[in-house]
């Protein structure tokens, strides 16, 4: 038993039987086959529809480890990647990594030696290794398959179209109180009702999981709208259904990560005054905490009394977690479930980052968070000639936002951190392409006229082979 009576498989993983439907079982196996056949820009859409639409409880346990539908889907597609790799010779990874990429990978790893040292329990260590697989695994998943600007807007279109029936469930499950994706096993049919309003959650393991999953993919179906009128149709639905996921889940977290990533969204016009903008938002929380007799935290606790929401326990969270400093900046702390009244629940990611990894896992997490903004930044202070990817990447920042929101109220414990991971990849590609592209047209050996342009020859290498000619292509 772990301290105040917590069982060791809320830490670490709970659960020793199998337990997944027959219709799991099909979805598991047309999944796997459709990850070997189609092409690789379509890999995706087997991938996001099965590891979104199907709730995570539906598991296969072996010898203790619990391979969930997710975790077989990212199995296979390595396998394919590696067949790629190894058989035809080609390179399986589209460019080189850069910060974004680095630094979350030092997040996850030191996550998970933290951890490991923290609780130095086998449980502990199988959790690690599995928050590893599927956190890395996924990651890298995408960013083998995401490569280009057509591959980004692909995804953003699917995200929408995937949202539709999520949005049609919680609708369905927020009048009737039973909840839709319960006949695919690993949820309960009766929905959470908290104050005489219905919770619903659809496929995820939670209503408030649920309603952040739309409310922070809002920004990106605005951007597809702008992207012409092949993706409008999509942009229009994935709006409505991430506004029906958030409301529907009548929690106050998606609700308030929703309306900060629409008002990110109307600060289009200060787009180039986003530094000073910063800086008035850091003013304003410098004297809200001067003047408020409370730590400025407290005002999630203000908000969550006009809404709705347990607001005092996350803001209670977060004090505690300030004034505790000394008990978890070295590797974590397991004894958070005795700083007061359901503490135990660290439903904060900024919190859950110092409590499981301690400072240098914190810092890590506030990292991502930071360049990705920076790269967001960065790149689009190159884009005022280009208005497609000016847009896009404005929305990319109001997304990051939401998120950055969110996590002051949750943590992706289920399928959302796919969602979450996608973000992150889809802010790491396409500041990389408008960064490259702009890399060559600063170019001199570009900006020179084509008869002054050099080109550089191997002088070992062997002389080209004149090009076939129609006739005797069939011979070559």
């Amino acid at each position: 038993m772990t301290p105040d009576g917590l069982e060791e498989h809320f830490y670490f993983g709970g659960g020793t039987s199998t337990n997944i439907t027959p219709v799991g079982i099909c979805i598991l196996i047309l999944g796997c086959l459709a990850i070997l056949l189609v092409r690789r820009k379509w890999l995706t859409v087997p991938f996001l529809v099965i590891t979104l639409l199907m709730p995570i409880g539906q598991v296969i346990v072996v010898f203790g480890a619990h391979l969930s539908i997710w975790r077989f889907l990212i199995f296979v597609a390595g396998m394919r990647i590696s067949w790629l790799a190894f058989i035809t010779r080609t390179d399986p990874f589209p460019g080189p990594l850069n910060l974004l990429d680095k630094v979350f990978v030092g997040w996850a790893v030191c996550n998970a030696i933290a951890y490991s040292i923290l609780w130095s329990d086998t449980g502990a260590f199988l959790n690690r290794l599995g928050f590893l697989y599927t956190g890395l695994g996924t990651y890298f998943l995408f960013r083998y398959l995401i490569r280009d600007r057509a591959d980004v807007i692909r995804v953003i279109r699917l995200l929408a179209i995937v949202a539709v029936p999520i949005a049609i469930s919680m609708a369905i499950e927020h009048s009737t109180g039973r909840n839709p994706f319960a006949m695919l096993g690993g949820l309960d049919e009766l929905s959470n009702v908290r104050d005489g309003r219905v919770r619903a959650q659809g496929p995820f393991l939670h209503p408030i999981v649920a309603g952040s999953f739309g409310a922070v993919e809002f920004p990106l179906f605005v951007a597809l709208w702008f992207e012409g009128r092949g993706n409008r149709l999509a942009a229009a639905l994935g709006m409505v259904a991430a506004t029906v996921i958030a409301v529907t889940a009548a929690s106050s977290t998606p609700l308030i990560a929703y309306a900060c990533g629409l008002m990110a969204l109307c600060f289009w016009p200060f787009r180039r005054r986003m530094r000073t903008v910063r800086w008035c938002a850091v003013i304003l929380l410098i004297a809200l905490q001067l003047t408020m007799k409370a730590p400025v935290w407290f005002l999630m606790n203000r908000v969550a009394a006009v809404i709705g929401g347990t607001g005092w326990h996350r803001a209670e969270l977060i004090d505690q977690f300030v004034h505790r400093f000394f008990e978890w900046w070295l590797i974590g702390t397991r004894n958070n479930a005795n700083w007061g009244l359901d503490m135990w629940d660290t439903i904060n990611a900024y919190v859950r980052a110092g409590v499981e990894g301690g400072l240098v896992t914190f810092l890590l997490f506030l990292s991502i968070l930071v360049i990705g903004f920076k790269r967001i930044g960065g790149a689009q202070m190159l884009t005022k000639d280009d208005p497609n990817n000016e847009r896009l990447l404005f929305a990319l920042g109001a997304t990051l936002f939401s998120n950055a929101v969110a996590f002051l109220g949750i943590i992706y414990f289920d399928q959302s951190a796919i969602a979450w991971y996608l973000t992150l990849v889809l802010i790491s590609v396409t500041t990389s392409f408008v960064l490259e592209a702009k890399k060559v047209e600063a170019s001199p050996e570009v900006l020179l006229p084509l008869r002054h342009r050099t080109l550089k020859v191997n002088k070992q290498s062997a002389p080209a082979r004149p090009v076939p000619t129609y006739r005797n292509r069939l011979n070559v």
